[in-house]
C-alpha cells in the first residue's frame, strides 16, 4: 500500500492547524498574553508559555515541510496536541476552578467540548502520522 498520499494529507492538515494558531497567537499578542495571566497555572509560566506555544508551533510546522524533519515534527505535534489535549479535557471535565480559554482565532470561539473533539483528532491524525512514517522507513 502506497502510503505516501495519505501522510501528504496529514502533514498539510497539521501544518495548516500549526501555522493558524501560531500566526493567530502572535497577531493577537496582548491578548493572548492577557489570556494566558488568567489561566489556571501560576503566571510566571504564562510570561514563558506567550513566546514558547507560538515559537513551537512554527517550529513543528518547520519540521513538518522537510521530509528528513518529518517524523520528529509529527512526534513534536503529538505531544503538543497531547498537552492542550489533557489541559482542555480538564477543562470539559470542571477539573479547574475557572476555565479561562487562551485559544487563539476560531479555536477561542469553539467551546471546550469542541476544542476537545478538535483536539483529539488532531492528536490521533498525528499519531497515524507516526505509524504512517514509521512505517514507512
Amino acid at each position: 500500500m502506497n502510503i505516501y498520499p495519505s501522510i501528504i494529507i496529514i502533514i498539510i492538515l497539521l501544518v495548516i492547524m500549526w501555522a493558524y494558531a501560531a500566526i493567530s497567537k502572535l497577531l493577537s499578542l496582548a491578548e493572548f498574553k492577557e489570556a494566558l495571566a488568567t489561566q489556571v497555572f501560576p503566571a510566571w509560566i504564562g510570561k514563558i508559555l506567550v513566546w514558547v506555544l507560538p515559537i513551537s508551533e512554527l517550529g513543528i510546522v518547520g519540521l513538518m515541510l522537510f521530509q528528513k524533519t518529518q517524523l520528529v515534527g509529527m512526534y513534536a505535534s503529538f505531544t503538543l496536541m497531547l498537552l492542550f489535549t489533557l489541559y482542555v479535557g480538564g477543562a470539559v471535565a470542571n477539573l479547574y476552578q475557572r476555565r479561562p480559554c487562551a485559544c487563539g482565532g476560531l479555536f477561542g470561539k469553539l467551546g471546550w467540548t469542541r476544542h476537545f473533539y478538535v483536539n483529539i483528532f488532531f492528536t490521533l491524525i498525528s499519531i497515524i502520522g507516526i505509524i504512517l512514517l514509521e512505517s514507512g522507513k
